[in-house]
This record gives C-alpha cells, sequence and structure tokens, in this order.
C-alpha cells in the first residue's frame, strides 16, 4: 500500500477536499453545501483510494441517477484518473446494482418494462382484479367512477412511495389491508388493493423471480428480499471483495436502497465507506429519499461516521452564499472571485410579477452572448400568468417539469366548453387539437366509449379510435360532444358541466365573473377522476388563474367573453408557430436539481404562493437558489414576503 498523494490534474482542491481525500477512517459522511464540488471531492477520494493501491474492480460508488454516474465518470477522468481505469470502477446507480446482484441470484434476467406505455396494461390489469375479487371485505371503497387509463398515473406515483419507503414491508405481516392502514399511510385503499394486485401479477407466480420489473424494482425487490432472509447479507452475491464503497448524492436515498447498502457493507467488512451529500437537497420525498439516512438511521443500522463538511461553493458567489446558508442555517462560503448579482424586485401582485419576468426573459433573448435563463416555480400553476405575458410579447420558451398551461387538460376543457357554448370552434384548426380536447372532454365527463362496432376492442383502444373518427372535422367534434360526452357522462360531472354550458352560451361578462368557478366546481370535478388530492388542487389552481386571464380580456380588454377566448386560441396558435427555446426555460424547481444556470428568477415568494414553513418548501427554495451562477433574481409581494426571504437575510 502507497501513501503517495494523488495529484489531479485541472484543478487545485480547497483543504477541505485535501482533507476528504487523505482521511483514512472506515465510515465517512461528508456533509456538502450545493455547488461546493461533491462529485469531484468523491472522485478525488476514489483516486486516493487507487493510489493506495485499491484494485479498480474493488471500488464501487453508487448513485440515485444514470446522468450522476455519467458525472462521476467525467470527473475522475478530469482529474487524472486515466479513462481505461475509470471503466475498470463499478459506478452504478442503485437500480442496476440491484438488477445485477438479483440477476447473479436468481440465475437468469428478467425482463425489463422501461416506460410508463409499457407498464400501464399491468396497472389496468391490477385494477380489474382489485375491483373483482370475490372475498373482498370493502369493495364500496374500491368504487371510482374514473376510467382505469385515467388512474394509471396517480397508482404509479403512489406505487413509487410504497417501493421507495417499503411502506408494507415493515408491518406486521398479520396485519390486513384496511381502508383505516391506507388512511394511516396517506394512501387510499383503491390504491393499496391495486399494489397488492399489480405485485401479485408482477411476480407471475414466482415469488423470487418476477415476469417483470420496472423502474425502482431493482434495488426494491433486492431490498424486499434481503429483509425477508431470501438473499443474507453474507451470501455470495454479495461478496464482492471490495475496499471502497461510495454514495453520490447521498440525501436522495431512499429506504430500499439504504437496506441494499447495509446488505453491502456488512458483507464486505473489511471495505471503507465514503457517503456525500446535502441534507438540504431532499426534495424526492415522494420516492422515500430523506435526510435521516445521512443521520440518525445511518448511525443507528450501520455505526457512527466521522463526518467532514464541504462548504465552499465553485458556482456563485460569497454574498449568495451567506443568504443560502442563513436559509439553510450552516455554514457556506463561496469562492472570493466569484460574482453573482442578487435582484429583488417588489411585485404587488402577481399579475405584475409575471410582466416583470416576462421582461427579464426579452432582455435575455436580446444578449448577443448565450447564455440560460431559467424560470424555477414551485407551482405548475403559477406558469399560467407568466407564460400568457411570454406569448403576448411573441417570446418563445420552453417548459419542464409540466406542461405548457395551454395543452393542459383543463385548459382545454374550459376552452372546449365555451367553443360548445357558442357552436364556433374556430379556435381548435387541426385534428390533433380536437383530439386532445375530446379526452379532456372524456376525462373530466367520465364518460365511456359504448359501441357494437368497438366493444372487441378494450377501453383504451376503443377510445383512441372513436376520438380519432371525432376529431376529424369540427362537426363531428361538436356531434361527439353531444350525442356521447355529454349524454353518458356520469351524473355528477355531468351537472356542472351543461351548468357551465349554459352560463357560457349566454356570453354574460357579469355571471362568469360571479358563478363560473362556483358552477364548474373544478375541484370536485377532477377528484372524482383523479387519484392524488394535489393533483386535484392543480387543475382547480390552473383554471382560476385561466379564469383571471379571460376577465381581465374581457372587461379591461373590451373584448367580451368571446374575445376573450379567441385570444386564448390566438395564443395557442402563436405558440405551436413559435420553436420552444432552450434559453428560457420555466421549470418546476424538482427538473432543475443538479444543474446550473446564468440567470434563475424565483417568481411568487409570498406567503401563500411559494407554500408554507415546511422542510420540504425550504430545502426547494435552497436548491432553487444555488442553481444561479451569475444572477439570482427574486420577487415577492412586499405586502406578504415570505417567511423565507427574511430567513435567508434578504429582507429586514
Amino acid at each position: 500500500m502507497s501513501d503517495a498523494v494523488f495529484q489531479p490534474s485541472h484543478i487545485t482542491p480547497s483543504d477541505e477536499q485535501r482533507a476528504i481525500q487523505l482521511l483514512k477512517t472506515r465510515l465517512l459522511l461528508v456533509e456538502a453545501n450545493a455547488g461546493a464540488a461533491k462529485t469531484t471531492t468523491l472522485a478525488l477520494r476514489i483516486a486516493q483510494a487507487l493510489q493506495r493501491g485499491a484494485p479498480p474492480a474493488t471500488v464501487l460508488a453508487l448513485t440515485y441517477t444514470a446522468p450522476a454516474v455519467a458525472a462521476l465518470k467525467d470527473r475522475l477522468a478530469h482529474i487524472g484518473v486515466p479513462r481505461a481505469v475509470v471503466q475498470q470502477l463499478r459506478i452504478q446507480t442503485f437500480e442496476a446494482f440491484g438488477l445485477a446482484v438479483l440477476e447473479a441470484a436468481e440465475g437468469c434476467k428478467t425482463r425489463l418494462v422501461a416506460s410508463h406505455e409499457q407498464v400501464k396494461p399491468y396497472v389496468l390489469r391490477a385494477i380489474e382484479r382489485a375491483q373483482s375479487l370475490p372475498d373482498e371485505p370493502y369493495p364500496d371503497e374500491l368504487l371510482n367512477e374514473a376510467q382505469p387509463g385515467d388512474l394509471v398515473e396517480g397508482l404509479l406515483k403512489s406505487f413509487d412511495l410504497l417501493k421507495g419507503r417499503m411502506l408494507l414491508e415493515h408491518l406486521d405481516p398479520e396485519e390486513r389491508l384496511t381502508p383505516a392502514l391506507a388512511d394511516e399511510l396517506g394512501l387510499g385503499y383503491l390504491t393499496l388493493r391495486a399494489w397488492a394486485c399489480y405485485e401479485f401479477i408482477r411476480r407471475g407466480g414466482h415469488p423470487d423471480r418476477p415476469e417483470f420489473r420496472f423502474q425502482g424494482d431493482g434495488s426494491y425487490d433486492l431490498a424486499r428480499l434481503l429483509l425477508s432472509g431470501a438473499i443474507a447479507a453474507g451470501d455470495e452475491v454479495l461478496r464482492l471483495g471490495l475496499t471502497l464503497v461510495c454514495v453520490d448524492e447521498m440525501h436522495d436515498v431512499n429506504r430500499a436502497a439504504f437496506n441494499v447498502l447495509k446488505a453491502v457493507l456488512a458483507a464486505n467488512p473489511r471495505a471503507a465507506f465514503v457517503g456525500v451529500g446535502d441534507r438540504d437537497q431532499v426534495i424526492h420525498a415522494q420516492t422515500g429519499a430523506e435526510a435521516g439516512f445521512m443521520g440518525e438511521h445511518f448511525r443507528a443500522e450501520i455505526g457512527t461516521p466521522e463526518v467532514r463538511p464541504l462548504t465552499l461553493s465553485h458556482r456563485f458567489s460569497p454574498q449568495l452564499a451567506r443568504h443560502v446558508g442563513a436559509l439553510a442555517r450552516k455554514p457556506y462560503a463561496a469562492d472570493a472571485a466569484l460574482r453573482t448579482d442578487i435582484r429583488l424586485e417588489p411585485c404587488e401582485s402577481p399579475r405584475l410579477g409575471a410582466a416583470f419576468v416576462a421582461r427579464q426573459a426579452q432582455a435575455h433573448l436580446q444578449q448577443a452572448a448565450p447564455g440560460s435563463l431559467r424560470v424555477l416555480l414551485r407551482h405548475a400553476a403559477q406558469s399560467v400568468l407568466i407564460e400568457h405575458e411570454l406569448l403576448r410579447l411573441g417570446l418563445p420558451y420552453g417548459t419542464a417539469g409540466f406542461t405548457p398551461y395551454l395543452e393542459r387538460p383543463e385548459t382545454l376543457l374550459v376552452r372546449g366548453l365555451h367553443a360548445h357554448a357558442r357552436g364556433d370552434y374556430a379556435g381548435f384548426e387541426d385534428a390533433a387539437q380536437r383530439a386532445r380536447l375530446l379526452e379532456a372532454w372524456l376525462l373530466f365527463s367520465g364518460a365511456r366509449i359504448d359501441s357494437l362496432e368497438l366493444r372487441h376492442l378494450d377501453g383504451a383502444e376503443a377510445q383512441r379510435r372513436a376520438v380519432a373518427e371525432a376529431s376529424a372535422d369540427p362537426d363531428s367534434t361538436r356531434r361527439f360532444v353531444d350525442a356521447h360526452v355529454l349524454r353518458s357522462a356520469h351524473a355528477a360531472a355531468r351537472r356542472p358541466l351543461e351548468a357551465a354550458l349554459a352560463l357560457l352560451r349566454d356570453a354574460d361578462v357579469g355571471a362568469f365573473e360571479a358563478t363560473f368557478l362556483q358552477t364548474l366546481d373544478p375541484q370536485r370535478l377532477a377528484a372524482r377522476v383523479l387519484v392524488r388530492r394535489a393533483d386535484a388542487q392543480q387543475v382547480a389552481d390552473n383554471v382560476a388563474q385561466l379564469h383571471r386571464l379571460a376577465l381581465t380580456e374581457a372587461v379591461e380588454g373590451g373584448a367580451g367573453l368571446d374575445g376573450a377566448f379567441r385570444m386564448f386560441s390566438a395564443m395557442d396558435s402563436a405558440r405551436r408557430r413559435l420553436r420552444a427555446s432552450e434559453r428560457v426555460v420555466l421549470s418546476s424547481i424538482e427538473a432543475a436539481k443538479g444543474l446550473e444556470f446564468d440567470h434563475v428568477v424565483l417568481p411568487h415568494l409570498s406567503r401563500g404562493e411559494f407554500g408554507d414553513g415546511s422542510t420540504e418548501n425550504r430545502n426547494l427554495l435552497y436548491v432553487a437558489m444555488t442553481r444561479a451562477k451569475s444572477r439570482l433574481t427574486l420577487t415577492f409581494d412586499p405586502g406578504r414576503p415570505s417567511r423565507f426571504l427574511r430567513d435567508a437575510e434578504l429582507l429586514g
């Protein structure tokens, strides 16, 4: 074993990095700040192990995502580790590692299902099975008026949580699935029953060799088999002769991944461990990620680690580091040579804030130098006013993490209600638009395809064919809505839809302003067909924003109600003509994690708009602020600023 110090190329390590690189201890956790070169520091630690004589094949590095795998390999090559050596290292996602171990244990590869489209038929079968089991003790709890296809997305999100947190595996094996248990877990009873049936189908009658595996099933199945004892921590498939185990982005680790990590360390007792993460970037709670796996869970279940800090940011200025450090309540430093301009813009209303953001985008696009501007939003509904202003100025933009507001089903439904009430489908120019409109009608109405000619097909294919035929021309679309959607809509949906049509038929702006939202009741309409309450709330928020825009155009613009909806159609046409921009992007904060941008704009930092003072919201703001390199712009209502602005010492 050599004690020579690895000397990296292209970088000069900080004192913190060098200490982590050279430290000799079995268990090491690195508490890192955003922008503090976590991945580069982990690469230095791996390079030092190689320098000391560790064979490359005995080094295992695990990450949460495939891009993180690529980033670590790039960092290793960048600091001077030969690419041929990098290729010999075991650098994998937890998922890929789990699949490899399972293949060795099971003696064969299991078929992988890669996309939501491929897994959808199995979820549909699970719903049907759950609702038809003859010995079901709570059949009324399984009734849902939505089409099964409309439940798939919400169920898959819930399945991710069940897998990541291993919620059911940690219950008493004798405990029955009941509505009370579902409430205790924060999930619907239909979700739990559908999950049980889905897993029965997925495992295909072979408990230790499933018929297929979907995203997350590699780490989940391995963790489940470890927990049950079907695979022991001492089994040959885990005794890999490792000398070093590393985890990058450890704040993304969930219970399933942590159980796998525990077993790997137990099976390789001579291996040192280094985990690097930032507990203030835990934003994937929906898949079970939690900071405790870098803290109390680690100490209780693996051992007491040495903890080292990594505080110096190489992305943004010391000034911004001071503010995000105050927000996260931890020390934070930055390269003194970096400059990040921070601007707070008082905007008394969301409308003024949207206009300001659009002007920022316009100025950015007029710059000759290339650069990225990312508008980071807490909720998708907050994009509506901003997108509207961008379209009004004729500015191209892209979206990440959500659909443009004019393409959302609830927007299409409201526009479709007006078009049908007024007998004017001019705003839906082509068959593809009309098809999306009819899909929105079918989603929220609960109408099902009931045709003798299509009865031999499953529900999804029957709907696809019926919609394709009905969207061929505007007259066919209108007849389909009258003769099929409204006629076969569920009674609970038909009433508000017909009442909204009657209100829009009169085109009375005053009545539209006073009663449209109450008449349509979009949240209840959505809650009837969507599994997740958050999804229904999002629908209601989007419709409320659309209603506000229509009133502004109808009243202040003097266009009347018909003119307001013509404006939506014109903007939709303009948006589709514009080429989506990569320079200006409206994004969820989650979709920006791990990335950095020249200019970050954070609108709506006001009470009730960014969210409450929860840890999740604080972490989201921390992630958002730390994406900025050269400029950070924040807008807020000066009459009700978010408490986070004061916590970050940006106000007061």
